[in-house]
């Protein structure tokens, strides 16, 4: 009986253990490769993998905690989603930007209002709050965009917001980008967090995770909100109108004017 016994423990117990194992491989691992072998056993871990990611989420190095938000992109086991809104006040910047984004790969619109909240909050999880919001995409989500239009925030969160309309490129973008045309502050591109939790979300489907890549290209420092604003409203109506920080307050009316008509022939198209 007793033998019994142990063999059923054994075997209750045994797909925890192993994806706490996998855990203990990814956070101590030689290399990438070793970690990308233990990360794609737990995505096929199923309910199991929850141990083990908690786990690499309880970890006090910041870059193991964003290895555990990695494996659970697409992880759907029961409280998956509590440990991404969890993750949400993590510390750490990539980590939040990383949680946001794994929100906004579920498609679920139910996360949209926290999103909100932390776009609301500032620094870079607000500008990966825009970034998951542009990945969830839905009307939805662009009505929410155009809403946070309407924040006051920092000239980083609102180039973050401009650029997330722009990325969409669908006519109802047109009211939040009108909206950042008053913005005069200078901008930089979007934060090397941001940068980071964007490049390793586009390899999530095949390519190597952490592979080291150049930095992205930062749009120049000396571009105004206003301005990413105005190139956002180009890309998405064909219309480039001078716009500038320097032009003359009758270009600038003229060109809001354009834009303006052209969302009034253009508005809830696809």
């Amino acid at each position: 009986m007793l033998t019994a016994a142990a063999c059923a423990a054994a075997l209750l117990f045994r797909a925890p253990l192993r994806a706490r194992y996998w855990a203990w491989r990814i956070a101590h691992a030689d290399g990438a490769a070793e970690q990308i072998t233990f990360l794609s056993a737990l995505w096929q871990a199923g309910d199991a993998a929850r141990w083990g990611i908690r786990a690499l989420l309880a970890d006090e190095r910041a870059e193991v905690r964003r290895l555990g938000l990695i494996a659970l992109q697409h992880a759907r086991f029961e409280g998956a989603e509590r440990l991404l809104l969890e993750r949400l006040g993590d510390s750490d910047d990539e980590a939040r930007a990383l949680a946001a984004l794994g929100l906004a790969m579920r498609g679920d619109e139910r996360v949209i209002p926290t999103l909100q909240v932390v776009y609301r909050a500032g620094g870079s999880a607000g500008c990966a709050a825009c970034l998951a919001l542009q990945r969830l995409g839905s009307p939805a989500a662009v009505a929410a965009l155009n809403e946070l239009a309407e924040v006051p925030a920092q000239a980083a969160e609102r180039a973050a917001l401009a650029d997330a309309l722009a990325d969409l490129a669908v006519p109802d973008c047109v009211p939040g980008l009108l909206a950042l045309l008053d913005d005069q502050r200078p901008c930089p591109g979007p934060p090397v967090s941001v940068q980071r939790a964007q490049r390793i979300m586009d390899r999530l489907f095949g390519q190597s995770l952490l592979a080291d890549e150049a930095p992205a290209a930062s749009t120049p420092a000396q571009q105004t909100v206003a301005e990413r604003a105005a190139a956002g409203l180009g890309r998405i109506t064909g219309l480039t109108p001078a716009f500038s920080s320097e032009s003359s307050e009758e270009q600038l009316g003229q060109a809001v004017a354009i834009w303006k008509r052209w969302y009034a022939g253009h508005a809830g198209r696809p």
